[in-house]
C-alpha cells in the first residue's frame, strides 16, 4: 500500500540570507529547490506548486521553516514601556565632548546614528555628573547645577525624541573613582588600591554625589528622557564601593549592609522622587570583577568567585525599583579581555552568557537582563570559536538563542554598534550581507586609550585617519587598557 507520505508534495520555505529558499519534495524526494527573493513570492510559489498538485492528485503542503531570529523582532515590556526589538546600545565611554565636557556635533551626530540604525533602547554613554570625575579628557558631563548645561542637554534630548519617539533612551551616570586619569582629573578613593590610590573621600562626598544623582534624575525626567542607568561596574566609583576590598570602618564600607548602602539608597531616593515606572530605573553591575577582594569575590583579600552578594544586590535593586539590570564581567582598568572578549579569548563570550542567565534565575520575570560581549561574534565565520556550527555563533543566532532560552532579554551592542549602528535595521530588512561586522581588532579602543574621538577605523576613514596620526605620535601600544567598550 503506498504511504499516505508519497500522496503530499510539500513546499517548504527554509530561512536564508537572500529571504528564503523554497524547497518542492514529493514523498521523500526532493525534486528541486530554488531561491526567494522577496516576501511577497512566497503565495504566488505556493499557488502555483498548489495547482501543480491538483494535476498530479497529490494533496499540496505549504510548510515555513522558522530561523529562530524572529524573536528579535518581538517587543518586550522594560517597566511601563515597551521596546519595539530586542537589540540595545550599550553606554560606552566616549571622547568626542568639548573640552569642558560640552555637547559636539560629533556627539549628536553619533547618537542620531544609533537611534536610526533601529535598535529599541539606546543607552547614552557614561555621562559624568561633575568635571573632577571624567575618565577621558573630553568626556560628556553633565552638570544638573549649571545653566547652561541644563539648557544644552534638553534640546539635545528633545530633538532625539522628536525624532524616535518611539527609540528608549537611558541616561548613564559615571563617577571615575580611583581609575580617574590624575592628569586632568582629581583620583578619588574608598580605599587605596595598588596601582591607583588617590584621595580618600569621606561620607559627606558620597551623600552629595547621590544627592547629584537623584538632582539629575528629576531633571531628566522632566525632559524626556526615558531612564537612568546607575553604573555599578567595571572598577568605578559604584564598584570601589560594593567591592569586598572597602572593609574600611564608614558608613559606607566594611559590612554588606554598609557596602550596598550607596546603591540601595541612590536607587530608593531616585524611585521615592519619580514613582512613575514610564521612567526606567537600572543598574549596569560587574557580577565578578576579577580581582582579589574585587565585586563578586569571596572576601577582601580573596581571588574566588562568590556571587551571592551580586545576586543579594541585584534582588536588592529589584526590590527598590529596579526595572532593567545590564549584565557585565571585569574591571575596565585590569583585565580588558574578559570585559570585552576578542578573537584570542571569544570564549569569554560564554561568561557573559552565564551571568545574564543567573541574573535572570534570581530575578522576577518581567525585570529585564540585557546581555553583554557579544561583538566579537560578528557572522560567526570569523569568531575563532570551536565546537559550535558558524551559523549557530553568530551574533544574531547566539543571541535570539539565549532569549529564546530565557537567559537574557536584550542583546547588548558595544563595539558593533561602532562598527555598524545600522545593524538591527539592516537585520530586519534582510540585509544582512551589508552589515559591517565588528572585527574586535579594539582599534576603537586604542583611540579612546589615547584620549581621542572614538570610532571604527576599520569601516570610516576619518577614523582610519585619525588612528594613523595618533600612531605617528604615540606609536603602537604593547596592550589596550582603557575603559568600557563591549
Amino acid at each position: 500500500m503506498e504511504s499516505q507520505v508519497s500522496k503530499e508534495l510539500i513546499i517548504t520555505f527554509l530561512p536564508s540570507e537572500e529571504s528564503a529558499v523554497c524547497v518542492i519534495t514529493l514523498g521523500e524526494k526532493e525534486i528541486g529547490r530554488f531561491p526567494v527573493k522577496r516576501q511577497e513570492d512566497k503565495a504566488t510559489i505556493s499557488s502555483a506548486f498548489s495547482a501543480i498538485a491538483k494535476q498530479l492528485g497529490v494533496r499540496a503542503v505549504v510548510k515555513e521553516k522558522a530561523s529562530g531570529e524572529e524573536i528579535l523582532w518581538s517587543p518586550v515590556k522594560i517597566g511601563a514601556l515597551t521596546a519595539k526589538n530586542r537589540f540595545a546600545v550599550l553606554p560606552m565611554e566616549g571622547a568626542d565632548a568639548g573640552k569642558d565636557g560640552s555637547l559636539t556635533a560629533g556627539c549628536m551626530e553619533r547618537y542620531h546614528a544609533y537611534c536610526a540604525g533601529g535598535a529599541a533602547v539606546i543607552c547614552l554613554e557614561a555621562v559624568t555628573l561633575q568635571y573632577e570625575s571624567r575618565s577621558r579628557d573630553r568626556q560628556l558631563l553633565f552638570d544638573v547645577r549649571d545653566p547652561q548645561s541644563r539648557a544644552s542637554w534638553e534640546a539635545f534630548i528633545r530633538s532625539l525624541k522628536i525624532q524616535y519617539p518611539d527609540t528608549i533612551l537611558i541616561f548613564q551616570f559615571h563617577h571615575a573613582g580611583e581609575t580617574a586619569d590624575p592628569s586632568f582629573s582629581r583620583r578619588v578613593c574608598v580605599k587605596p588600591l595598588p596601582g591607583f590610590g588617590g584621595d580618600v573621600i569621606d561620607e559627606s562626598y558620597i551623600e552629595d554625589y547621590i544627592r547629584r544623582q537623584v538632582e539629575t534624575a528629576e531633571f531628566l525626567y522632566g525632559i524626556g528622557v526615558d531612564g537612568v542607568d546607575l553604573k555599578l561596574c567595571h572598577g568605578y566609583l559604584g564598584s570601589q564601593l560594593l567591592r569586598p576590598y572597602n572593609d574600611r570602618n564608614w558608613k559606607y564600607g566594611g559590612s554588606w549592609e554598609n557596602r550596598s548602602r550607596f546603591a540601595f539608597e541612590t536607587c530608593e531616593k531616585i524611585r521615592s522622587r519619580i514613582p512613575d515606572h514610564h521612567f526606567l530605573l537600572g543598574a549596569r553591575v560587574s557580577m565578578y570583577e576579577e580581582m582579589p577582594g574585587g565585586q563578586g569575590h569571596a572576601g577582601a583579600d580573596s581571588p574566588y568567585i562568590d556571587l551571592r552578594e551580586s545576586i543579594a544586590l541585584i534582588q536588592g535593586l529589584e526590590q527598590r525599583g529596579c526595572d532593567f539590570f545590564g549584565e557585565t564581567i571585569g574591571n575596565a582598568s585590569l583585565y580588558w579581555e574578559n570585559m570585552a572578549p576578542d578573537r584570542s579569548c571569544a570564549v569569554n563570550v560564554y561568561k557573559h552568557a552565564s551571568m545574564a542567565k543567573r541574573m535572570k534565575e534570581h530575578l522576577r520575570t518581567e525585570t529585564i537582563v540585557i546581555g553583554a560581549g557579544m561583538s566579537v561574534l560578528g557572522d560567526g565565520t570569523e569568531n575563532g570559536l570551536r565546537g559550535i556550527e558558524a551559523e549557530k555563533s553568530s551574533l544574531p543566532a547566539f543571541g535570539s538563542s539565549c532569549i529564546r532560552d530565557g537567559g537574557m532579554d536584550l542583546i547588548g551592542l558595544g563595539r558593533q554598534s561602532l562598527a555598524d549602528p545600522e545593524l538591527p535595521r539592516k537585520l530586519r530588512d534582510g540585509r544582512r550581507k551589508e552589515i559591517h561586522w565588528c572585527r574586535t581588532c579594539n582599534l576603537c579602543s586604542e583611540l579612546e586609550m589615547r584620549q581621542q574621538s572614538i570610532g571604527c577605523p576599520v569601516y570610516r576613514e576619518t577614523y582610519r585617519t585619525l588612528l594613523q596620526k595618533v600612531r605617528k605620535e604615540y606609536g603602537k601600544p604593547e596592550r589596550i587598557i582603557t575603559g568600557d567598550g563591549e
